[in-house]
């Protein structure tokens, strides 16, 4: 699931993950969080900034319950301290803004795959 309320972003990163042969949702901000228990992401790119939902907040929240706590998050920013904004939201990693696109696919496919990461 890709949560990023910037369209051109969102597509590309949705592009290029479905080239890799993902299946991806994207959606321009967050909605409840009953659509991401009805679709059980097996992983949430992240906007920290989107509109008036701080993603760290909402990664929280995903972190706080049960039936997603399980679900990788991944955190995009241009925060110059997105490393300690995703470790303090217990985010499983973060991909500094503007970034590679392989860079992406390459922690997309780390996570899914359940390899430990270097976060």
């Amino acid at each position: 699931m890709i949560i990023e309320n910037d369209q051109d972003i969102r597509h590309i990163i949705e592009f290029i993950l479905q080239e890799h042969n993902f299946e991806t949702l994207s959606i321009p901000e967050p909605e409840k969080l009953s659509k991401l228990i009805s679709f059980r992401a097996d992983l949430i790119l992240l906007d920290e900034f989107i509109n008036n939902h701080p993603g760290h907040r909402l990664c929280r929240k995903i972190k706080n319950i049960p039936t997603l706590a399980s679900i990788p998050v991944i955190i995009l920013s241009t925060a110059n301290d997105i490393e300690l904004i995703a470790a303090e939201c217990e985010a499983n990693d973060y991909i500094s803004k503007p970034f590679d696109l392989n860079n992406i696919v390459d922690k997309v496919i780390r996570i899914v795959n359940h390899q430990p990461l270097a976060f």
